[in-house]
């Protein structure tokens, strides 16, 4: 057919989806097809776009007219944002071109937003002889900056349209870039060689031109680097701070404050929270596991694949396909995480994890058959006997088989289970006998001598126990000292130190024990439906429930550290290394922070002093009481319960600091008759309810400026040099230029600031929040949070100070009593580089 378009393009009339799909119309129309390329295709150039704005603009019959244009159309180009969706009329010029039989020429454009929720539905699958099935269209990817990222993408689009390959048209397009690129620097070499002083002052400009595009792209990976941590994408937010440290080198310290700020933000994550997600715009995954070093997450998908990404980035490494019928039971990782294991009863492969590259192929020997599908801590799998049950361990690598010789198997129903260490094993006979055997030496260390009626979840897990139930009590044994540490009646988790059980309770959630007497302490049934799948003790104090969503939560306060949320059902968690991985049910996977014992994943650490004193606590910003008369009130000082007011010539305001006076004139009167003053008592704010008055008293009564309100009363303020931050009730502090009055910008801090400090070299400010109960630390340079402390017995507000020690290697909260939470700083550009290098 002779079309009359080369593309329809298909939008919602919103701007930023106006503007893309005037942008594609353009670069599409304007597109310069190679001379070998036209020689190749046919096609000296292409035809104009459709786009019913600009062609249909005074159609009588909107609907004949769309409909003919896309008959029309070779190729349908839909701009895909969360919007489009929604409209009816998008969907239906979708629906039409399908309907003719090009669902092939259909290319989609992401504007904004996932794949999931931009892409017109009828797009995501397709109707076969096994029924509806979903695919994953080739889209071209525009998201963020749409002119620098259309650069790129048309010619993925045009590559669809011309029959192409993409790579090949990139090559095309390069080749002539670097054509003209070298009668470019043809020309300048003639110039060098005629007119030397020329060419010398025209390297100065292509010196300055290319400091210039490197200053953006720091500045950009900046920007993206702060974005991609207040998402929860730590690897993505160092990996970008990194790129920056190496392209601002150029300019030897430049940008060292504001690299320092990004990495800075990437490094503290709360404990708990969202540290990345993974970069597989949302597939859906049956489940996911960590490797042991926590650095993999094996993700299994419907067609028994298996799909390896870096927990770190969240980029896919590789899949590896299933040669064999099924992925077996067992884990996917080998326990040292060297090997990605594909078993089935008789054939053993093992991947490469760095690359997914093939390691091994094998097969046991004949008459055996592999009973567990994973490998022990010296990569071999415990195999079965058919002929009578009796059980060895088999090296596929010296294809050597080591008899464990007092276990065989007596029924259909015994079986193996094993820590995921694979340093132990359960091997259950099937009759009255249960075995232990420690996998490192091959040898059978206890004997159970009691019928096993289940085997329960803890021996799947890192956790210390195997736990098992004889059909009327459960008992938890310590996998490394084989001693019984409990036996319960009711219980699904016992804790590290033994003395606290969790048991779930099918729909009604779960209650929390007293593992030496039984006494129920405290139920939860706050999870999506009442329903909990499973419960882990990652240490004494912290639980881990998966009920659909996951929720982890304090044992002794019974608090929730974190919840998924309804939005982000899970299909089941894995957890290793300080890492907790969730598969959602909605596709994609998000990885959070656990505790861990090692210093795997940068994070908050904090310590309890008692040596620490106000006075240990650098340039507090004072506040002063004042006294005088203005506006016809008079003010009074308080000393030792004595009130007495100082006597001017002339009405106004006085406060004391080092032993001198000064006096104030405010704009109008005020609440709380106090200043603030800054550490070298050049600046003076005072309070007015919302507005602030900015002195310099040492220079002049008078205000050198009033700060507007923001519709709430400001509560405080803290000075650093020529800047000030404010606190109000509201949660965010508000930083000023004192010497231009401009607003810096705003950090969310909680509601209700009761005290606000900057360290001494001005990088962070830290604010309490009474609201919040909880002591926020943020970089000045970007205003990203870098830390929030929590802060107990918050109704002591008032008298909890916050600041930094002399060096600004510690953020302090003091209370009353003497005692300090800390965190500690990360202290110097190269400590912070050197620490992402090596987590990256």
């Amino acid at each position: 057919m002779d079309y009359a378009y080369s593309a329809f393009i298909s939008y919602r009339h919103l701007p930023d989806d106006m503007a893309a799909a005037k942008a594609v119309l353009r670069a599409i129309e304007t597109f310069h097809i190679p001379r070998d390329i036209q020689k190749k295709v046919g096609v000296k150039k292409l035809k104009r776009c459709f786009r019913d704005q600009d062609e249909l603009p005074l159609a009588d019959d909107l609907g004949s007219s769309i409909e003919k244009a896309l008959r029309e159309s070779e190729y349908l180009i839909v701009i895909c944002t969360p919007d489009l969706p929604e409209s009816k009329w998008c969907c239906r010029e979708v629906e039409y071109f399908i309907e003719l039989g090009r669902r092939d020429k259909i290319i989609p454009v992401l504007v904004k937003g996932e794949p999931s929720e931009s892409y017109p539905p009828q797009i995501t699958y397709e109707e076969t002889e096994h029924g509806r099935e979903e695919i994953e269209p080739l889209a071209a990817d525009i998201r963020g900056n749409l002119g620098k990222k259309l650069k790129t993408e048309k010619l993925r689009i045009i590559a669809r349209m011309l029959n192409l390959d993409f790579n090949d048209l990139k090559k095309r397009e390069r080749e002539r870039a670097l054509r003209r690129g070298l009668v470019f620097v043809s020309a300048v070499l003639a110039v060098v060689i005629a007119f030397a002083g020329y060419a010398l002052y025209q390297n100065r400009l292509l010196t300055a031109e290319r400091n210039a595009t490197t200053r953006n792209a720091t500045e950009l990976l900046l920007e993206e680097s702060v974005r991609s941590t207040t998402e929860g994408e730590m690897g993505i937010g160092l990996s970008y701070a990194l790129k920056a440290y190496e392209d601002s080198r150029i300019f030897e310290n430049e940008y060292d404050a504001a690299v320092f700020a990004a990495l800075e933000a990437a490094m503290y994550p709360e404990m708990y929270s969202q540290i990345g997600t993974l970069k597989d715009n949302g597939i859906l995954h049956r489940w996911a596991a960590l490797s042991n070093d926590g650095k993999l997450i094996a993700c299994r998908q419907s067609d028994d694949s298996l799909m390896v990404y870096s927990s770190v980035t969240g980029e896919r490494l590789y899949t590896i396909k299933n040669a064999l019928a099924r992925w077996k039971t067992g884990r996917d990782i080998s326990p040292d995480s060297k090997y990605v294991c594909q078993l089935s009863d008789v054939t053993i492969r093992l991947y490469n994890s760095a690359d997914g590259t093939l390691a091994l192929s094998t097969q046991v020997p004949d008459g055996w058959e592999i009973e567990y599908k994973s490998l022990t801590s010296r990569n071999e799998i415990p195999v079965i006997r058919t002929e009578d049950k009796a059980i060895a361990l088999f090296d596929p690598f010296t294809q050597k088989l080591t008899m464990l010789d007092d276990i065989h198997f007596e029924y259909a129903t015994a079986c193996v289970e094993m820590h995921r260490s694979g340093l132990m094993g359960v091997f259950y006979d099937g009759g009255d006998t249960t075995y232990m055997v420690d996998l490192e030496k091959q040898a059978i260390v206890k004997v159970l001598p009691a019928k096993v009626f289940d085997l329960l979840g803890g021996y799947t897990d890192d956790q210390l126990y195997f736990q098992y139930w004889d059909g009327a009590d459960i008992h938890f044994l310590r996998w490394d000292t084989l001693e019984e540490v409990r036996v319960l009646d009711d219980a699904d988790a016992l804790s590290p130190d033994g003395k606290t059980f969790v048991s779930t309770n099918s729909y009604n959630g779960f209650s929390v024990g007293d593992a030496e007497t039984g006494e129920i302490l405290w139920t939860s049934g706050h999870d999506y439906a009442h329903n909990v799948y499973s419960v882990y003790f990652w240490n004494n104090d912290t639980i881990i429930a998966s009920h659909g969503e996951v929720q982890i939560y304090n044992v002794k306060t019974q608090e929730i550290l974190y919840d998924s949320g309804t939005d982000q059902l899970t299909y089941g968690l894995d957890f290793a290394a300080g890492r907790l991985v969730m598969a959602l049910r909605s596709g994609g996977c998000l990885v959070n922070l656990l505790p861990a014992e090692e210093d795997i994943v940068p994070h908050l650490e904090m310590v309890t002093r008692n040596d620490i004193t106000e006075e240990d606590m650098y340039g507090i910003t004072d506040c002063f009481p004042l006294a005088g008369q203005w506006e016809g009130s008079n003010y009074y000082l308080n000393l030792n319960g004595e009130f007495f007011t100082i006597e001017l010539p002339e009405p106004g305001l006085v406060y004391i600091w080092h032993d001198q006076e000064f006096i104030l004139h405010p704009t109008r009167g005020m609440g709380n008759p106090f200043i603030y003053v800054s550490p070298d008592g050049q600046w003076q704010a005072m309070i007015r309810g919302e507005e602030v008055d900015i002195f310099r008293a040492q220079e002049d009564p008078e205000p050198v400026m009033t700060i507007p309100g923001n519709g709430y009363n400001r509560l405080c303020a803290g000075f650093y040099g020529n800047t000030i931050a404010l606190g109000s009730y509201v949660e965010n502090l508000v930083l000023y230029d004192l010497i231009s009055g401009e607003c810096i910008g705003t950090v969310k801090t909680g509601a209700m600031c009761a005290d606000i400090q900057f360290s001494p070299d001005g990088k962070h400010v830290m604010a309490l929040s009474a609201m919040a109960a909880q002591a926020t630390v943020a970089n000045t340079d970007n205003l990203a949070v870098v830390m929030r402390i929590p802060v107990t017995d918050i109704y002591q507000y008032a008298s909890i100070y916050v600041g930094f020690n002399e060096d600004g290697s510690e953020a302090i909260v003091l209370y009353p009593d003497g005692h300090s939470d800390v965190g500690l700083m990360y202290q110097g550009l190269d400590t912070l580089v050197e620490r992402a290098k090596r987590y990256m």
